[in-house]
Order: C-alpha cells, then structure tokens, then sequence
C-alpha cells in the first residue's frame, strides 16, 4: 500500500494531509495482529531513574504508528533529491540493525 503512496503523490501531487492519513491507515492492521512484547530497555544513563525495562503497553503501539508515518514521509520529502532517500534508509536500516545486534 505504500508503494502505491509514492506513485500516487509523484502522479497526483497529493496534499499533505493524505501523506499523514495513508501511512496511519496502512500501519493498523499491523499494529491490531501484533501480540509481542511491549517493554523496552533504558539506555545506561537513564536505568538508575527508569529502571532496566521500562513497559509500555499500548503507549508502545501509538509510538510504532508514530514512527511508521514519520519513516515514510521524511524518505517521501527526500525523493527526487540526488538519491537521498535511498541513503536515508540506508540509514534507519543500519541504526535498527546495530540496535537490535547490541540488545541481542
């Protein structure tokens, strides 16, 4: 479905508020089937005011709609500009994997 965004805003010339309603509307059904853990983990200078795991629950999935939406329209702004869409997925890609390596 967000593929289809970025074809419709370079043919169509979508408004803004369609770029900030479709990516909110295609992350649901991801967000409503996940079932996983909820809890994150502090960085080390703020486990000694959080505590270790910090447990979200439902503040987690807004978050994670948050951030869908945010992803797609900063890489979508980006687009056209010498590649540096490319680039900056490149590097949410490597921030998520060296996170993910480092609390494995």
């Amino acid at each position: 479905m967000m593929v289809l965004l970025g074809f419709a805003d370079d043919v169509l010339d979508l408004r803004w508020r369609y770029k900030m309603i479709l990516p909110t509307v295609a992350s649901l059904p991801l967000l409503a089937a996940y079932s996983g853990a909820t809890a994150i983990m502090m960085p080390t200078l703020l486990k000694s005011t959080l505590g270790v795991v910090l447990e979200l629950g439902f503040i987690y999935k807004i978050y994670m709609g948050a951030l869908a939406v945010f992803c797609t329209n900063s890489i979508n702004i980006l687009a056209g500009l010498n590649g540096l869409e490319a680039g900056q997925a490149y590097i949410i890609a490597v921030s998520i994997l060296t996170h993910n390596l480092l609390h494995f």
